[in-house]
């Protein structure tokens, strides 16, 4: 009897614990799903109108804001802004994004005796100390590094994990007093909200008056009299650098898919020597395409990262299964008479892929020590059962003595990489209305 009794209490108890999961569980579900609030780490980040890097950007989220994630969609979260207006941000950004795009923001340094140095490296030359509580200006994150410009008019680098953002320490002009536009592709509006109408866009640098403010936002004056509303991280107090001084901005949102030809059983084309095998000196030029991307901001996928056969129609799988934008396949050519042939070429299947290789193509041949012969369409199954734009280059000819020395070359290999990182920011240049300074 009281054994019975036991197994009963034992039951109900077990049934308790199921149902108390259940909520708990139930609750996590509805929190995540309608109404998950988080804080934003990357420093910057575009709001975009639609889940896709094509779309356009509409606003920017800003370190330690908090947002209302509404949606989730192919590795994107469609957020809440504080004005109700909806747009879409990167999710594999939102927390641990170390690159981002242009932006204006007040900023704070967190300690004393921060050095200000010329370029992304902790060898770089010390331009400036910096103090503790010290205000600057933060113009762009890249790989964990911030680019700022301070009151004493220089601007340098420092490690992300030495700055906090402060947006309540906006500047607030006078009437009249210049303000210059923080980065490309600003849409001057005629309310000061998101959804108010474009009067077009203003050129980076543009010089404008203020006028005044509203919340978030600046009440501004083109030099042609154009009244309209900028939001604050879109501006500066003070005159910014030439255009051809500044870098490039980093692509933390555009993610690419490296190939590196061959690999494992299949050692591909050989020097004339025997010594030397395409597969061997694919991946080293992939891997510092690679390197080279990721210290610009790219999201950076590869089909193989070590010495292994990938098989052709899992290549195209793998790409296509990625957030990849696009696909970039490398080899290194033959032919059938030793030194008979020498050079790059370039190669695409479908129409979508024939600007990305008419403007990497463009590069290499513009950047790259050997000839170029130019570009073409072929049938290769990489290329025709990818969905993504995808190119494959034959960057030299393992059977010719000058360009096998290249192919074993880090400093061919770098080219190689500055070629595509040029051209796949050609690629990615978003579309531009008609200005309206």
């Amino acid at each position: 009897m009281r054994n019975a009794e036991n197994k009963k209490n034992t039951f109900i108890l077990f049934i308790i614990n199921i149902a108390i999961i259940g909520i708990v569980l139930l609750g996590f579900y509805f929190m995540r799903g309608n109404s998950q609030i988080v804080t934003v780490k990357t420093i910057a980040l575009n709001v975009r109108e639609q889940p896709t890097v094509k779309s356009k950007i509409i606003s920017q989220v800003h370190q330690e804001d908090k947002v209302t994630i509404k949606n989730e969609k192919n590795g994107w979260y469609k957020i809440q802004l504080p004005d109700k207006s909806t747009g879409w941000v990167a999710d594999w950004l939102i927390f641990e994004g170390k690159s981002g795009p242009f932006t204006s923001l007040p900023g704070i340094i967190k300690s004393s005796n921060t050095d200000l140095k010329k370029s992304r490296a902790e060898k770089s030359k010390t331009i400036a100390t910096l103090k503790r509580k010290q205000a600057v200006n933060v113009t762009l994150e890249l790989n964990g590094w911030v680019r700022i410009h301070t009151e004493d008019n220089e601007t340098g680098w420092i490690k992300s994990s030495e700055l906090a953002i402060r947006k309540s320490h906006y500047p607030s002009p006078k009437e009249n007093e210049p303000l210059y536009v923080a980065l490309d592709g600003v849409i001057l509006r005629k309310t000061s909200n998101l959804n108010g109408e474009s009067l077009g866009e203003l050129d980076y640098n543009a010089k404008l008056s203020y006028v005044g403010e509203d919340k978030d936002w600046y009440h501004v004056q083109t030099k042609k009299g154009t009244l309209g509303y900028l939001q604050k991280w879109e501006v500066t107090d003070y005159q910014l650098a030439a255009k051809d001084k500044r870098p490039n901005p980093p692509m933390a949102e555009y993610a690419v898919m490296l190939d590196a030809g061959h690999g494992g059983n299949d050692p591909g084309a050989e020097s004339n020597d025997g010594k030397v095998f395409e597969k061997n000196v694919t991946l080293a030029t992939a891997l510092t395409v690679r390197d080279y991307l990721e210290d610009q901001g790219f999201s950076v996928f590869m089909t193989r990262d070590k010495d292994e056969f990938v098989p052709l129609h899992q290549i195209a799988i793998k790409s296509n299964e990625s957030r990849a934008d696009v696909f970039i396949s490398m080899h290194y050519d033959s032919t059938q008479q030793a030194n008979e042939s020498s050079g790059t070429t370039t190669f695409y299947r479908n129409t979508q892929d024939k600007k990305l290789a008419n403007l990497i193509n463009n590069e290499l041949a513009s950047q790259l020590p050997l000839n170029n012969r130019g570009f073409g369409n072929q049938d290769y199954q990489v290329l025709r059962e990818n969905k993504k734009p995808a190119i494959l280059i034959e960057l030299g000819y393992m059977n010719n003595d000058t360009d096998a020395q290249y192919a074993q070359s880090k400093k061919y290999h770098t080219f190689v990489a500055k070629a595509i990182y040029s051209g796949l920011i050609e690629f990615f240049k978003p579309f531009k209305e008609e200005t309206i300074n």
